[in-house]
């Protein structure tokens, strides 16, 4: 269902006619018609390569959902334990330091 329609160059300033893929260029000046909107998919697509690099188990495109599903549970079982220690750290922390200043 690609509906084509026409757009003004923002750099040669000509007419051509423009289906609204992201990546599309101008025929006459080979500018492409919305940068923003490019580098704004280019920046999601290599955030979301580093989240994926980033996971414990990597999710593949060709596993089941269930197995999906399995995986990024795992994933966020594992970051809910890192960030909970943490803080667990944190409040002995802040208790030794008060109990300190209080026994002074």
């Amino acid at each position: 269902m690609s509906q084509v329609s026409e757009i003004k160059c923002p750099v040669c300033g000509k007419w051509s006619e423009w289906t609204g893929k992201i990546d599309e260029r101008c025929p006459h000046c080979a500018a492409h018609y919305d940068a923003g909107r490019l580098q704004y998919a280019e920046e999601n697509r290599i955030k979301t390569e580093i989240n994926r690099q980033n996971s414990y188990l990597i999710i593949k495109d060709t596993d089941d959902p269930v197995v999906q599903m399995g995986k990024q549970f795992v994933n966020w079982l594992r970051w809910a334990t890192f960030y909970g220690i943490s803080v667990i750290y944190i409040v002995i922390a802040v208790l030794v330091i008060l109990y300190g200043l209080v026994m002074l």
